[in-house]
């Protein structure tokens, strides 16, 4: 362990961007704090955006791409959209400061619901409709807890979802109206333009809900100067140029697609090339393609996307790829992967991805999204650690079995300071495994309605973003979740890593294991579960690889496994697994799906005491809550 305890007090080392600059793709070097942001609000970057006459919009691909039309709109026309239905909304009693859930799929209708919303002063509260592989009640019931949370008094939707979402008024007591879009859009178009009201920075802009460790969604309340500073430092932290363009397939409704994709093109007036989760996860090469033929540089997409990337796309589908023009890909939202990097760039390079574009980033909801970035040209760095030493809370750099493979994500944000720090706040040193803080004005104002929640992450100026990690010169290393950690014989295991190992079995679906603890009475500690999705493919033996995998890795005893159809599993809406969540799905019975899968197999148990695995159909182990 390093004895060194010179501050990681670190301030960022970005050159910052001036508005003159940005015009002439000149660069002022030397200067290591963020100057001004642009604008005051999100609507102050949408009107600017409205007065350019060049055409630069969003390019909309249609969700079938063999049927479907591509449909471009200039930021101008979404501003003048977006006006027109906020005359309708206000005509229909929507006031200042009214939460409005907004359920929509990636649209124009999304966008234009989204400012037209903020244009009156009201505050959006964003949600999804119900997932491809999700039941529509799980759906539902998430809606109606954002809805009744926020204190939502208006609700937007599709035609199609109203039908299902009759009751929603009688689960979210606030609600006053649910309406279907294409009512409010066909009005809107005999409507008149509406005024901005006046906003100030302090006011807040929309509310983003985020899993928490108990699986029930927290509401990360944004202002207008969270979210203009933390695109704006964005901007910096990639040395934005006039010439870039953004292609993104990541949801709306999630920080880095909402934020780091749409917002962050209306402010710094580069075109956007959009498309759905729905189509890249039906069909990888289709990002891969929008980059090609706009002749993108910038996209950005969790590590599963680009294992996905590598793993699914075939070669009669790379056939024309040209990805020279991929400036920065940027890769967040889920531990960087050594491996998938490594494919990605391997399987891409004869179609002109170059290793040093892949761009290894971090960030959260609470701080907007981005906390830290490397700097553009520099090279990526991974360490290879003991994984008991990590464990232990300290580094130690070693090749061989029971290591792992961490990425360096960089230094903060222009105008921010992170640190690594002990569990009082104070300051660690270099190598040495901590709590990730982080202070600055992309930190968010607080958990909407949640005074309780919001104390405990936001400590004098600081936010505690349950993150475990280590600074050395070269930046940040994220090694985990603090409450992902499972503690087994006074040993820390990360969660992460035994999902790891199990998802490289075959007859796992690929992001679907997860792994927690169940405290047990009777035997007075920890008992490790691992749940996870099927394949087609799988084979009777799966519970048993799982138990032997994992022991072998880490010597760590699995107490019980439990095998689920695909798609049984809760996600967040960037596609992150929720452990908590999961958890009490497991503790009430209520993670296998109507059918059972191919196996037919609900639980497996394997006791360490005795290693005997014992194997239950759905109909032995109902009702059962814990272990015993």
């Amino acid at each position: 362990m390093s004895d060194e305890r010179t501050s990681r007090h670190f301030r960022s080392s970005f050159p910052a961007v001036s508005t003159a600059d940005f015009r002439t793709g000149a660069w002022r070097a030397g200067t290591s704090e963020s100057i001004a942001p642009y604008f005051r609000t999100l609507i102050d970057a949408l009107a600017s955006a409205a007065e350019l006459g060049d055409g630069t919009g969003i390019l909309l691909l249609p969700e079938d791409e063999e049927d479907g039309v591509s449909v471009h709109k200039t930021f101008a026309k979404v501003a003048f959209e977006a006006r027109k239905l906020a005359s309708v909304l206000t005509k229909r009693g929507v006031r200042r400061d009214e939460r409005v859930l907004i359920v929509l799929p990636t649209s124009f209708d999304f966008l234009t619901t989204f400012f037209a919303v903020q244009w009156i002063g009201a505050i959006p509260v964003p949600s999804y409709p119900p997932a491809a592989l999700e039941r529509v009640e799980v759906g539902l019931d998430r809606i109606a807890h954002i809805g009744a949370h926020s204190g939502a008094s208006h609700c937007i939707t599709v035609k199609s979802l109203r039908a299902f979402m009759g009751d929603l008024p009688r689960k979210i007591p606030a609600l006053r109206n649910l309406w279907a879009i294409d009512k409010l859009v066909d009005e809107s178009e005999r409507a008149d333009l509406a005024d901005p009201l006046p906003l100030s920075g302090d006011a807040t802009a929309f509310i983003q809900y985020t899993s928490g460790s108990t699986g029930k969604p927290k509401g990360v309340e944004l202002t207008h100067t969270n979210v203009i500073s933390n695109m704006h430092a964005m901007g910096q932290g990639i040395e934005i140029r006039r010439t870039d363009r953004v292609v993104s397939w990541l949801p709306l409704y999630h920080d880095m697609g909402l934020i780091g994709g749409l917002l962050f093109c209306f402010y710094w007036r580069i075109p956007l090339t959009l498309m759905s989760p729905t189509a890249f996860l039906m069909r990888p090469a289709r990002w891969l393609r929008a980059i090609s033929d706009s002749q993108s540089t910038l996209s950005v997409g969790p590590n599963f996307a680009f294992a996905l990337a590598a793993r699914r796309i075939r070669l009669p589908d790379r056939e024309g790829l040209d990805l020279a023009s991929w400036r920065l890909a940027l890769n967040g939202a889920e531990p960087v992967n050594q491996q998938s990097v490594e494919a990605f760039e391997r399987e891409f390079g004869p179609f002109g991805f170059r290793a040093e574009c892949m761009f290894p980033v971090y960030g959260l909801a609470e701080s907007c999204l981005a906390v830290t970035f490397p700097r553009p040209g520099d090279p990526k760095h991974f360490l290879r650690v003991d994984r008991a030493a990590l464990a232990d809370g300290f580094v130690e750099l070693r090749e061989g079995e029971g290591t792992m493979a961490l990425a360096c994500v960089g230094k903060p944000m222009p105008g921010h300071e992170v640190i690594v720090a002990d569990e009082y706040g104070d300051e660690l040193g270099y190598d040495e495994v901590g709590h990730v803080l982080v202070r600055g004005p992309s930190v968010m104002k607080g958990y909407f309605g949640d005074t309780e929640a919001t104390g405990a992450v936001l400590r004098d100026g600081w936010l505690w973003t349950g993150d475990l990690g280590f600074f050395r010169k070269e930046g940040l290393y994220v090694t985990g979740r603090a409450k992902d950690l499972i503690i087994v014989r006074g040993k820390n295991y990360y969660a992460e890593d035994i999902e790891r190992v199990v998802e490289t079995l075959s007859g796992v679906r690929q992001g679907g294991a997860v792994a927690f603890a169940v405290y047990d009475e009777g035997e007075a500690r920890d008992l490790v579960v691992v749940v996870a999705e099927i394949t087609t493919s799988a084979e009777a033996d799966l519970a048993e690889r799982i138990v032997q995998t994992i022991g072998e890795a880490y010597g760590l005893s699995v107490d019980e496994v439990a095998l689920v159809e695909a798609g049984a599993l809760p996600k967040t809406s960037s596609g992150k697994r929720q452990r908590g969540l999961t958890r009490q799905r497991y503790l009430g019975d209520q993670l296998v799906p109507e059918k059972t899968g191919k196996l037919g197999i609900a639980r497996v148990f394997a006791r360490s005491a005795t290693g005997l695995l014992q194997l239950f159909a759905r109909n032995v182990t109902k009702g059962r809550r814990e272990p015993s």
